[in-house]
């Protein structure tokens, strides 16, 4: 049985210009999906307009995440400590005037260890106990007898209508009147994996007031903490940065409980006092030098970070110690994932198709040759891998997060691009298959299949292939059967 093996149909002018009209309509279309999306997502994180949350991530986004921000954090001991209010003290939690009370005397009792900062995560109405204004009094008495920086939240309302860059209206707090008492917004990033800096914000009482930088309860801290940390170029950099960076937010914190922290440094009144019971407390914290972060466990405080659960506080704790650490990475520019992925699809699609149009001879060359057909998905398999690492290699090199939502969309890309692939050597096996025993066939060019006539007029010796042995005869003088076909083998001969 012989085998013909035949050529592929060349690739007419109008099938060659039809393929570069569909790689250039296919990338202005794909390019302006990226565009809108990645813009549009930018806009939603850095908007403070919005004043809603963004919905949990799936973790096809927390996974890259956690890897990307863990390569960004240094490992060393973290200076942030949380305190937490729990639960389980509903009295504590439900009564603000009760709730006041108790801050101050836990102010107190952290005293006693000298830590080098306090961050109290909640902020405080004037409007609030004005029937017990002696809580607010002994709250504001405790802030002034300590002998280091507090930081006390500050809340913002949504403005009806947008001043400027701004649409937070801050609002009226407790002047606690006290050289060591400063104020940060608690306001979060819409995405919470964003560290808030800065936030524009204008006067509550009057409607044409200029608007100001307010700092976030984070960033103040950090500036309290170490006056010259922030002058270091990068600390430069991300505040003048268009957009909030994200914080490496995994790992646990130091943490304990107001309960635990009662039992080990408050005084026997303060225990007696909220009836604190001590007999399975013995721990004995560490907050020398620390900055300790308060807050309350309630429900309206709890979020989704990442997957997992985590309170507002202990989210506040996570970005101090991000930025003590270096633990965050910058937004990419809107445009710089563009030029990337106008190079990936001229890659992927527009040089296989140059190359065959007029470098054919290339289909020799060991590495250019998968850019042709029957090896174009090893092509577009190897450069997909070699654009995704080696942007985020340099992505990461550059203080950048690389661009996840784009990854998603070239992986969509490629795997639509390989399953029509398959789709196409299917359909037309000529282009894209060719297996061992079987000449390749083309459905347009039925002729290719038919087997060849032999010429009656021809008497030179013919060699005729066969699996094991080769046959030397003349057609002429009748010694070898005439050729029939063989519609099992694709148009071979039998000799």
């Amino acid at each position: 049985m012989a085998r013909r093996r035949t050529t592929p149909h060349p690739a007419t002018l109008r099938d060659r210009i039809m393929r570069l009209f569909l790689s250039v309509l296919y990338f202005l279309a794909l390019s302006s999906l990226i565009a809108w999306e990645y813009r549009d997502h930018l806009d939603q994180l850095s908007n403070p307009c919005e004043g809603v949350e963004a919905p949990p991530k799936s973790d096809l986004y927390n996974l890259p995440y956690r890897w990307f921000l863990d390569w960004s954090h240094r490992e060393a001991e973290t200076p942030v400590t949380v305190v937490a209010i729990p639960q389980n003290l509903e009295e504590i939690q439900n009564n603000i005037c009760e709730g006041r009370e108790y801050l101050a005397d836990l102010l107190l009792a952290i005293a006693t260890h000298h830590p080098s900062e306090v961050d109290i995560d909640k902020f405080y109405s004037p409007a609030a106990c004005a029937s017990s204004p002696q809580s607010t009094e002994k709250l504001i008495h405790a802030v002034q007898s300590l002998d280091f920086p507090v930081i006390i939240g500050e809340s913002t309302d949504l403005a009806e209508v947008k001043r400027g860059h701004s649409c937070l209206v801050s609002k009226p707090q407790v002047e606690f009147a006290s050289p060591n008492a400063h104020h940060g917004l608690t306001r979060l990033d819409s995405d919470i994996e964003r560290l808030p800096l800065q936030w524009f914000v204008v006067a509550s009482d009057r409607s044409g007031a200029k608007e100001w930088a307010q700092d976030s309860l984070a960033w103040e801290t950090v500036k309290n903490y170490d006056p010259n940390f922030i002058k270091r170029d990068r600390l430069h950099r991300l505040l003048n940065s268009a957009d909030n960076p994200f914080a490496h937010l995994s790992g646990d914190l130091p943490r304990q409980t107001s309960t635990e922290l009662f039992c080990a440094v408050g005084s026997a009144e303060q225990r007696k006092t909220w009836n604190i019971d001590c007999s399975r407390s013995n721990r004995t914290p560490s907050l020398r030098g620390k900055i300790v972060v308060i807050g309350a466990e309630k429900e309206p405080d709890r979020r989704i970070v990442l997957g997992s659960p985590m309170w507002g506080f202990d989210l506040q704790a996570h970005y101090i110690d991000a930025l003590l650490s270096g633990g965050y990475l910058l937004s990419l520019p809107p445009w710089m994932p563009l030029p990337f992925f106008a190079l990936f699809i001229i890659v992927i699609e527009g040089a296989p198709t140059l190359f065959e149009a007029y470098r054919p001879h290339w289909r020799a060359h060991p590495l250019l040759a998968h850019a042709f057909p029957r090896r174009r998905y090893k092509w577009v398999i190897f450069w997909t891998c070699s654009f995704i690492l080696g942007f985020t290699v340099l992505s990461l090199l550059l203080g950048y997060l690389p661009p996840l939502a784009l990854f998603g969309d070239i992986f969509l890309v490629v795997v639509t691009r390989l399953l029509f692939f398959l789709a196409e050597s299917v359909e037309a096996p000529l282009t894209h298959h060719e297996s061992k025993g079987h000449p390749m066939t083309h459905p347009k060019h039925p002729q290719h299949n038919q087997p060849p006539t032999p010429n009656p007029s021809q008497h030179e010796k013919q060699i005729v292939e066969v699996p094991s042995v080769t046959l030397v005869g003349s057609p002429a003088t009748g010694t070898t059967n005439p050729p029939t076909s063989n519609p099992g083998t694709e148009g071979g001969t039998i000799g």
